[in-house]
């Protein structure tokens, strides 16, 4: 059996953290040491600002899976793009071996049980002490998680259900993690393009000039896999930690309209970075954090950690020096957004969903949203550099069967403490403290993973619990409050997540103020409670007087209305909206109204529709387009 070696004589911040923590494994720092920790829980201190004010209230809901010789979820991400709705998938840490989980969820949490099943990882698994990153593959089917020394892949469809097996691949990529001496080095997030190709970033043996990024396309059949390494240097892989709470996690996405650029964290230049894995490129170029700390000045911005890019390009991480980033690669902008804890907070998630952004803090237990606002600074890329991209061999095991399990498991509704911060730049942010209960304690520490909830509303998160007291394997879900108006809101129609409460689940939400009684920023009057409204806003626009303006939205075929809603910035203002099919005949009219126009078209045939709004008046408006488009409610009452 392998022991790791360990060190002696850690700084007095490292000691006084590693009495807070427990891992139940190895812990890895970056600079090549390994300890092990104690056993008790950290609790978080009551914010002074929290003392002095009624304190606000976060609903979560968390469920407790068994353990069996494995703990402290981690790693955790929604299945395909949300498309599958209620559904997650996370992977333990550390345990005799490790596992991948998938969660299927019914519609009201609350009501009903969630079901899981389990995957083993390899024996190999055993040793990887930290943090791994899963990513599902776009056909569902695949599931790929990354360990100390190697990528392992589930292969969920072809199972043996008498034996309860299925097939499970091993690679061993990364065996420098693991040689006697040689400390772990690094844990990086995992990416699969459209070919369920493997994009990982790594750092062999600590030397940042040799780090690469890594395409690994699987054989056929249980053929040889296909390996490029792209020497991209720069400390690609790396992952450094401030209060080292365990190995951080190095990030790596795919761009989702141009699967050539890769983007990923590069600690050793402190920089965000882009592989261009297009034949004709094979080039890097970089974004320096430290010079975003220059354009912005505000408080130095380093240790990039994981990123996710959003479905509209943009790319967001958090850092070790507590900030939320984001880059524009298009326009090479960036913002900052220091979260509340400021240098104290140790974020290990992200998680873009629209107009918000998901985080996790793992030194102060809380679980985070940030409505993001403010001034964003050009900060111009690095000239590209073309790099090597030789083709690397690694070690295929034959395939092997992992075991797996299924079973059910009820929820468990809390309350606990939240914490609520508005910068001077508008940019606005909600946490749940989940190691504080208001109505009773609550033993939940350590939030790691983090994923959006894309079944329910915006401001919905799936979080994983790294540590906890009742020795299971915890996840949890929050709902924050959303106090301003989103561009992409979800639909929900579950106004208390099922819980058949005698005061309201979210009534701390202020939602009956606004017409909202279910949390998910679609006005009642045209939120169905039987359908589901997809809903698209846009941003003001102006309209001169007798002028009109066409937007559009498109009819499925099970499609049951069509919406259009024009809402002018001046309440007197007369405004009406026609909408026309594909063939440009009149499907709908509106009468000209004050301050707001809806047209509405029931049972639209599929196809692409016209609205135009027109400006009746006398005056030039500004006016904020509405699409809803009303589709059946697929998701089930009962996880499946």
């Amino acid at each position: 059996m392998w022991i790791p070696p360990t060190c002696s004589g850690p700084t007095t911040a490292l000691a006084r953290r590693q009495q807070n923590r427990s891992y139940g494994a190895v812990m890895i720092l970056a600079a090549g040491c390994i300890f092990f920790s104690g056993t008790a829980l950290a609790q978080t201190t009551l914010p002074t600002a929290l003392t002095a004010a009624p304190i606000p209230k976060v609903r979560i809901i968390e469920w407790d899976l068994p353990v069996d010789a494995d703990a402290s979820p981690g790693a955790m991400v929604i299945d395909s793009q949300g498309d599958d709705q209620n559904r997650i998938w996370f992977l333990t840490r550390v345990g005799g071996p490790p596992r991948v989980y998938r969660m299927d969820f019914p519609k009201s949490f609350m009501k009903f049980d969630a079901r899981w099943t389990r995957w083993d990882l390899s024996d190999a698994a055993l040793f990887t002490g930290g943090l791994r990153r899963i990513r599902p593959s776009r056909d569902r089917r695949f599931i790929v998680a990354r360990t100390v020394t190697t990528l392992e892949r589930i292969d969920t469809k072809k199972c043996t259900v008498s034996t309860q097996t299925c097939e499970r691949t091993v690679w061993t990529d990364q065996p420098d993690n693991l040689i006697s001496g040689v400390t772990a080095g690094d844990l990086s997030d995992v990416a699969v393009d459209d070919w369920n190709s493997i994009f990982t970033s790594h750092t062999p043996v600590g030397d940042p000039t040799a780090s690469y990024i890594q395409k690994l396309t699987p054989g056929a059949n249980g053929a040889a896999p296909t390996v490029t390494r792209w020497i991209v240097g720069g400390g690609a892989g790396l992952c450094q930690s401030v209060f080292f709470e365990g190995p951080c996690i190095a990030g790596i996405d795919i761009h989702p309209y141009n699967g050539n650029l890769v983007y990923y964290s590069e600690a050793g230049s402190n920089s965000v970075a882009e592989l261009n894995t297009s034949p004709n490129s094979n080039k890097v170029r970089r974004w320096s954090l430290d010079l975003l700390s220059e354009k912005c000045d505000c408080s130095a911005i380093f240790g990039p950690r994981q990123l996710h890019i959003d479905r509209g390009g943009k790319v967001w991480l958090v850092t070790g020096s507590g900030h939320v980033v984001s880059l524009d690669p298009s326009t090479s902008r960036m913002t900052a957004h220091q979260m509340p804890a400021g240098g104290a907070a140790d974020p290990f998630g992200v998680a873009p969903d629209d107009d918000i952004v998901g985080y996790t803090n793992a030194e102060a237990n809380r679980v985070g949203m940030m409505v993001p606002h403010g001034q964003a600074f050009y900060v111009p890329p690095s000239e590209p550099v073309l790099v090597l991209h030789p083709p690397a061999d690694v070690n295929v095991s034959t395939p092997e069967q992992a075991n797996f399990f299924s079973s059910t498991v009820g929820p468990v509704g809390k309350t606990v403490m939240g914490n609520t911060k508005t910068d001077p730049d508008g940019t606005t942010f909600v946490e749940a403290l989940i190691d504080m209960g208001i109505d009773k304690p609550n033993d939940s520490s350590m939030p790691i993973g983090i994923t959006p909830a894309r079944g329910k509303a915006e401001g919905t998160f799936f979080y994983a619990v790294g540590q906890n007291g009742s020795a299971a394997n915890r996840v949890g879900f929050v709902r924050f409050a959303i106090k301003e108006r989103v561009k992409h809101p979800r639909d929900d129609d579950d106004r208390d997540d099922g819980c058949n409460c005698e005061d309201h689940w979210h009534d701390s939400h202020d939602h009956a103020t606004k017409g909202d009684d279910d949390d998910d920023s679609i006005p009642n009057e045209q939120d169905s409670p039987t359908a589901r409204e997809n809903v698209a806003r846009g941003d003001a626009t102006p309209l001169a007087a007798g002028a009109t303006a066409d937007q559009s939205m498109v009819a499925s075929p099970t499609t049951l209305a069509l919406i259009a809603i024009a809402e002018a910035d001046n309440p007197t203002a007369q405004i009406g909206i026609d909408v026309f099919n594909s063939m440009g005949l009149l499907m709908a009219r509106s009468v000209p109204a004050l301050g707001i126009a809806i047209a509405q078209v029931a049972l639209p045939s599929a196809g692409t529709y016209t609205w135009r709004v027109r400006n009746y008046g006398s005056a030039p408006i500004n006016y904020t387009p509405t699409s809803i488009v009303r589709e059946p409610d697929l998701i089930p009452d009962v996880a499946p």
